[in-house]
């Protein structure tokens, strides 16, 4: 009797002890949507990085490494958010790691330094004038933003403007027609007169609101760059000393002002 109370206490404890293997989906396609690389200001705070899991069994969710004692907090659910402390010296940059099953992706965390800003504008456009104030060259005064202007045209509280009056090729499609700001690479220039690829000093620079709407001082940019693809828009500048990088996908929405 005693022997078979302790045979029945071992298989108790066998069962006990066995470990849980939860079934992954070897086949599983995982997908990261948000990018391979994510830019953040020095500020810290909180990044989500958004995914999509094909082929996998429902409720599934992908394991999230990463080695960088400045991101805490990871969670996974219908995305993957983690907070980042803030960073007061150089930019630093991390990879971090999602998987599932035999699906691995990398998706690199860079956080920028106290001399840096970056933005990702959800807007980009303003208004094409012609040669009316550049005899053969088109006049494109464009924004970018964070939140763009509201109904009457008026800036948004708490928003950022990069403002660019750019000088390319004169628009040449029939009236009515899209305009497009013309593809190339636009360099900021201190001259009197307009000059073809450039965007003029005196009617470029940065302004932000506060609550209420109202526009703080403005500033020049110290030097400006921007980028102009397919693809999209990258816009970095300098402005007293601190670099800011913005980008754009898509297409600017430019409207026909000659009239």
């Amino acid at each position: 009797m005693k022997r078979l109370f302790y045979l029945f206490a071992a298989t108790l404890l066998f069962v006990a002890c066995k470990p849980t293997v939860e079934y992954i989906e070897e086949n599983a396609t995982l997908t990261i949507t948000s990018g391979e690389t994510m830019e953040f200001t020095h500020e810290g705070g909180e990044g989500e990085i958004t995914y999509t899991l094909e082929g996998a069994k429902n409720g599934a969710k992908p394991n999230v490494t990463c080695n960088a004692e400045w991101i805490t907090d990871i969670a996974v659910a219908e995305t993957i958010t983690f907070n980042m402390t803030a960073n007061e010296g150089e930019t630093r940059m991390v990879p971090m790691l999602i998987s599932y099953g035999n699906a691995q992706q990398q998706v690199i965390i860079k956080q920028l330094s106290p001399s840096e800003a970056a933005l990702h504008a959800s807007y980009f456009g303003g208004e094409y004038y012609g040669s009316i104030y550049s005899p053969g060259m088109g006049n494109y005064y464009l924004h970018l933003s964070d939140n763009g202007f509201n109904e009457r045209g008026m800036d948004k509280p708490n928003s950022k403007y990069y403002c660019v009056d750019l000088y390319a090729p004169l628009y040449e499609g029939p009236d009515g027609g899209v305009i497009e700001l013309p593809l190339g690479t636009y360099t900021l220039s201190t001259e009197a007169d307009p000059v073809m690829w450039t965007m003029s000093w005196g009617y470029s620079g940065y302004r932000e609101t506060n609550e209420n709407g109202q526009s703080l001082d403005p500033y020049k940019y110290d030097h400006a760059t921007l980028v102009v693809t397919e693809d999209g828009a990258t816009f970095e500048c300098s402005i007293e000393g601190v670099k800011h990088k913005v980008k754009y996908t898509g297409r600017a929405q430019i409207i026909d002002a000659r009239n």
